[in-house]
C-alpha cells in the first residue's frame, strides 16, 4: 500500500511539473473589483494587454464589481488556486479588515502578492466653473457655507471614502458623502453637479483635467506630481495630509509558484516598456513591478495604518 501511494505521488507531481511546464495554456484572468474607468481598471487594463503583446499569452480582464469591493475580492479569494485568476488590488483591501470586522473570507490570508503594478497619489479636483481655483478656497467655502458641501466615493467604506473622511477631518471641515459604484460614476457625478468634489487617484482625473473640465486643487503627495507640476501639495495648499493608493496583483492562496512566477515576471516586464511606463506617468502613476516580498510588505504595512486610521476616526461601513 505504502509502494502504491509513493508510486501515486510521483504520478500525480510529474503530472503537475508537465501541467506547469506548459503554463498558461488558457487565457489568464484579472478580475477588478470596481466598475470600469477607475484607476485599478485603466492600470490592469494597459498591463494586461502588454502581457497579451509580449507573451503571446492571452491575458483577459473582468470587472466584478460591488459592495466597495468585497464582491469582487470573495470572488477572487474564493477562486480555485490553479494560477488562472488573479486580482487587481487596491488600498481598499488592507482597509477592509478594519472596516469589517467579519468577512467571508480571511484577508490575511486568502489573496497572495504577487506583483505591485504602480503607486498614485490621490488628487483633489472640483468641476470647471465652479470658480475655486485653490484649495484654500475650497477649505474657506467648506467652512462658510451653511449647507455641507458633499463628494463623490466608490461606495460606503471605499478607498476614497476613508481617505476623504480623513482628509476632512485633518482640514477641519465637513462634508456629505455620496456614494456611487465606482469613481467613473463619480466623476460623471462630479461633471454633472451631483457633487462638489472628488479625492481621486490620478489616472482617474488626468483625462477630465487634461480637457479642461475639472479642475486640481492639491496633490495628497509629500512632493509634487511629475505629471501635474505646477499643482501644489496639500500641505503646501494649507492641509498637512499625505496619502497614496497603489494597484497590484493578488492570486488565490496556494496558487503554484509556477504561476506566481510567471505572473511577476510578465508584469515587471510589461511595466518596465516605454509605451506603459508613458501611459503610467500620464496619468500621475509611477509604474513599480516588485515582486511578493515588496508587495507583500507594503500591503502588511498598509493595513497597520489604515486601521489605525479607521478606528481613531470611528469610520464605520454599512
Amino acid at each position: 500500500m505504502r509502494a502504491l501511494r509513493t508510486f501515486l505521488a510521483l504520478v500525480l507531481a510529474a503530472f503537475t511539473t508537465q501541467a506547469m511546464a506548459q503554463y498558461p495554456d488558457r487565457p489568464v484572468k484579472i478580475l477588478i473589483p470596481f466598475a470600469s474607468g477607475g484607476v485599478a481598471d485603466i492600470l490592469a487594463r494597459v498591463v494586461a494587454q502588454k502581457i497579451t503583446e509580449q507573451t503571446g499569452k492571452s491575458v483577459i480582464v473582468e470587472n466584478k464589481t460591488g459592495a466597495g469591493g468585497r464582491i469582487g475580492y470573495e470572488a477572487g479569494a474564493k477562486s480555485a488556486p490553479d494560477g488562472y485568476t488573479f486580482v487587481a488590488t487596491d488600498v481598499t483591501y488592507t482597509m477592509m479588515p478594519a472596516l469589517y470586522p467579519v468577512l467571508p473570507w480571511n484577508a490575511s490570508t486568502d489573496l497572495a502578492p504577487v506583483a505591485l503594478l504602480g503607486e498614485m497619489p490621490f488628487v483633489a479636483v472640483v468641476r470647471e466653473g465652479s470658480k475655486i481655483t485653490t484649495l484654500g478656497q475650497f477649505i474657506a467655502k467648506a467652512k462658510s457655507d451653511s449647507a455641507k458641501l458633499n463628494y463623490g466615493s466608490a461606495g460606503i467604506g471605499s478607498v476614497n471614502h476613508v481617505v476623504t473622511t480623513l482628509f476632512a477631518k485633518t482640514a477641519g471641515i465637513e462634508m456629505v458623502n455620496v456614494p456611487y459604484r465606482g469613481m467613473g460614476e463619480a466623476m460623471a457625478g462630479l461633471l454633472g453637479g451631483s457633487v462638489d468634489v472628488l479625492i481621486t487617484a490620478m489616472p482617474t482625473a488626468m483625462g477630465q483635467l487634461k480637457g479642461g473640465k475639472i479642475v486640481a486643487l492639491g496633490v495628497t503627495a509629500s512632493r509634487r506630481s511629475g505629471a501635474l507640476p505646477n499643482l501644489p501639495t496639500a500641505t503646501e495648499g494649507g492641509v498637512r495630509f499625505v496619502a497614496s493608493n497603489w494597484i497590484g496583483l493578488t492570486t488565490p492562496k496556494n496558487t503554484p509558484q509556477e504561476a506566481v512566477d510567471w505572473m511577476q515576471k510578465a508584469v515587471a516586464a510589461a511595466v518596465a516598456t516605454p509605451e506603459v511606463r508613458q501611459v503610467f506617468l500620464a496619468q500621475g502613476a509611477d509604474p513599480s513591478g516588485v515582486g511578493v516580498n515588496e508587495f507583500g510588505a507594503l500591503m502588511r504595512g498598509e493595513t497597520t495604518r489604515w486601521a489605525e486610521v479607521i478606528r481613531a476616526s470611528k469610520i464605520t461601513a454599512e
